[in-house]
């Protein structure tokens, strides 16, 4: 009898969806990033998409922001703004094709296009002065999450430190410690309920909890040329992580829509290559076996 591979078949599922997942319709799984809207620049009057959008929503987090604008030194500038000495931009990725002319073997010309990733930086109207802003964003206060017991149970045993310090989810390697949102910050959206949003955080949380040095060890990347596809990877490891792990407590019976909502924003920064998926789903898979070892006793 062959031995049934659930991973694989969540993977697969994923993979079929992606092709269907409209970005324009990205919805984040918590209110202090819905709550935000997508990121503009106030200067074209376009919002930002693809990766750029979960990219930019993490940094005006991090950095406590409370404007969804973000423009260019050039483009500040031009607006008669001007960003002050010292702050630190956030990158962008913009896809930009490039036509080339080749000659086939009977001497005939084609046009080649070949996509070139491009990096930019830009900067949040909360760092530049001479611009207003349009001020701090209300946030969701209902708490509309509810515990699972057996859910709780499987991340008190892997021993993590899971604190709610901050408005935001993350993983601090350094530290070696995870911080999640109180469950108010959560919200449902259109394919999954706040109490499903919930538990997939904590599970992407927990999946690069398991990857950290002294654990799996999985590779984090430092060089600049290299950290932007290396995130992007971890990501997508920690985002099936996610969707394994709710499959198996049965907190959804298949793969929500958001899962891949979210990583084919970072397939962008992998340039869509979906053979990162299985690549991925490989280290995740390595990543649950790891968690599921404290279920044990």
């Amino acid at each position: 009898m062959v031995k049934r591979d659930i991973y694989q078949e969540i993977t697969n599922k994923i993979i079929k969806r992606l092709d269907c997942v409209d970005l324009e319709n990205f919805k984040a799984p918590f209110a202090e990033l819905a709550a935000q809207g997508v990121p503009l620049n106030p200067i074209t009057g376009k919002s930002y998409n693809g990766i750029n959008i979960p990219s930019l929503w993490i940094d005006q987090q991090e950095k406590s922001f409370n404007s969804p604008e973000w423009a260019s030194y050039k483009q500040w500038k031009e607006k008669g703004a001007q960003v002050r000495k010292g702050e630190q931009g956030s990158l962008i990725v913009f896809y930009k094709t490039w036509n080339k002319q080749e000659e086939d073997e009977q001497g005939e010309q084609h046009n080649i296009q070949i996509p070139v990733m491009r990096l930019y930086t830009v900067f949040n109207a909360n760092q530049v002065e001479g611009y207003e802003s349009e001020g701090t964003l209300s946030l969701a206060q209902a708490d509309l999450v509810t515990r699972i017991d057996h859910a709780d149970a499987f991340a008190n045993k892997t021993g993590a430190n899971i604190q709610h310090c901050e408005a935001r989810a993350y993983y601090n390697r350094t530290n070696d410690f995870i911080n999640m949102p109180q469950t108010s910050a959560f919200l449902d959206t259109d394919h999954s309920s706040a109490t499903e949003n919930y538990y997939s955080v904590l599970f992407h949380e927990l999946t690069h909890w398991a990857g950290a040095p002294h654990r799996l060890n999985r590779d984090k990347a430092t060089s600049k040329t290299q950290q932007l596809e290396k995130y992007a990877f971890e990501e997508l490891i920690a985002e099936l992580g996610a969707a394994f792990l709710c499959a198996q407590l049965n907190i959804v019976q298949s793969p929500r829509d958001d899962h891949a909502r979210y990583l084919k924003c970072w397939l962008q920064a992998l340039r869509g290559d979906k053979s990162f998926i299985f690549k991925a789903s490989a280290q995740a898979a390595k990543a649950i076996e790891f968690l599921n070892r404290f279920q044990e006793d």
